[in-house]
């Protein structure tokens, strides 16, 4: 019988193999520990909920640039007569109360007679009732007679205040001349007035519209089939030919209830701030709405979604603290920064919208383990 082989092992080995062995168990029981975020990482998050909303969609609409109607003076001329000269061009800028253009009138010459006769006619009841004052004061004549020629003075003081502003109204103390001035400063949107042309105070179109044009309007053409789409209140965004990279934005003010009967289009205005003079009456402009819909979806903000391996997917807080899970969403549409969610999520549910993509990568290395 033989006897048993003795091995010696030394004992420097025995102690790294013991070592070895501690640090991979150490190792298998750290890795089977779920990665968890810190406090302080969680409280530097922007955090989304994920709510119901109406479904929102893109409405494509067009329209024109138009004066505001608010800020602008319509000029007509309150007498008769020939155009002797015209002082302003369509497009020119014009102060409160220049002179537009100059007319000869036989209405003026009238007003500006029956101003010469009003203040005649004062002198003389001035001096009457002068003479009856001192004939009174002498006991030459009785109180009622200075009475009445005091009283035929007020009416010629009267008489003569009216025929002045008569004057003042159609134009000043000019003689026969009539000058159309600007009630208002602005630009000279439409001019009729021409040289040796005869006016008639009874003309249905004005010989001059001035607009204010630091704010217009957008009056926009809606379809029969998106009137129920677009309300009052809602945002647009407005493009034009002439800057077509340059975006303008307002808020539709009002919608106006009635069909057009041609064309079967309802109209809209948006007032839009025009500081530089930039849009002109009759752009066309090309217009982004919002389409309402009484629908509703489950929506989140789009900064917190993540594209990878051609799906989508988010972060979302669970309640226990602090975990993360990794979730899958099928996003049906995206408008202006939201996307409206088909599955994936629930209302109410919790979005880490910031730094999502390190940790998505954290969480999917630390899984893949």
């Amino acid at each position: 019988m033989k006897k048993g082989m003795n091995v010696y092992i030394p004992a420097g080995f025995l102690s790294l193999l013991f070592l070895l062995s501690a640090c991979g168990r150490k190792t298998e029981v750290q890795a089977t520990q779920p990665w968890r975020l810190t406090d302080s990482l969680l409280n530097t998050l922007a955090i989304d909920t994920a709510t119901s909303k109406s479904v929102e969609n893109e409405l494509l609409l067009t329209g024109k640039i138009t004066a505001n109607e608010d800020m602008v003076a319509r000029i007509f001329p309150m007498v008769s007569g020939n155009v002797t000269a015209v002082k302003v061009h369509s497009g020119d800028f014009v102060q409160k109360g220049q002179t537009l253009a100059i007319l000869k009138s036989a209405e003026m010459a009238g007003f500006t007679a029956d101003k010469s006769i009003a203040a005649s006619e004062m002198k003389t009841a001035k001096r009457n009732m002068e003479v009856a004052a001192s004939f009174y004061q002498s006991g030459l004549t009785s109180e009622k007679e200075y009475e009445m020629a005091k009283s035929e003075y007020d009416k010629t003081v009267a008489s003569y205040h009216k025929s002045l502003e008569i004057l003042d109204i159609n134009g000043g103390q000019h003689q026969a001349d009539y000058l159309v001035k600007s009630p208002v400063p602005g630009f000279v949107i439409s001019k009729k007035a021409a040289e040796h042309m005869q006016w008639r105070q009874d003309n249905a179109d004005p010989i001059f519209v001035v607009a204010d044009l630091k704010t217009v309007w957008a009056m926009i053409s809606i379809f029969e089939s998106d009137v129920a789409g677009v309300r009052e209140g809602d945002e647009v965004q407005m493009t034009t030919l002439a800057y077509p990279d340059k975006v303008f934005t307002g808020k539709i003010d009002k919608i106006y209830n009635v069909l057009d009967p041609e064309n079967k289009v309802m109209r809209a205005r948006v007032v839009v701030s025009n500081p530089d003079f930039i849009l002109k009456p009759e752009m066309f402009v090309r217009v982004k709405a919002r389409r309402h819909d009484d629908s509703a979806m489950l929506a989140i903000p789009s900064r917190g979604i993540i594209f990878d391996h051609n799906k989508y997917y988010v972060l979302v807080l669970k309640k226990e603290n602090p975990g993360v899970e990794i979730r899958e969403i099928a996003i049906s549409k995206t408008v202006d920064g939201r996307a409206y969610l088909s599955a994936g999520l629930k209302e109410g549910d919790r979005i880490i919208a910031s730094r999502q993509v390190f940790i998505y990568e954290t969480l999917s290395d630390t899984q893949n383990k």
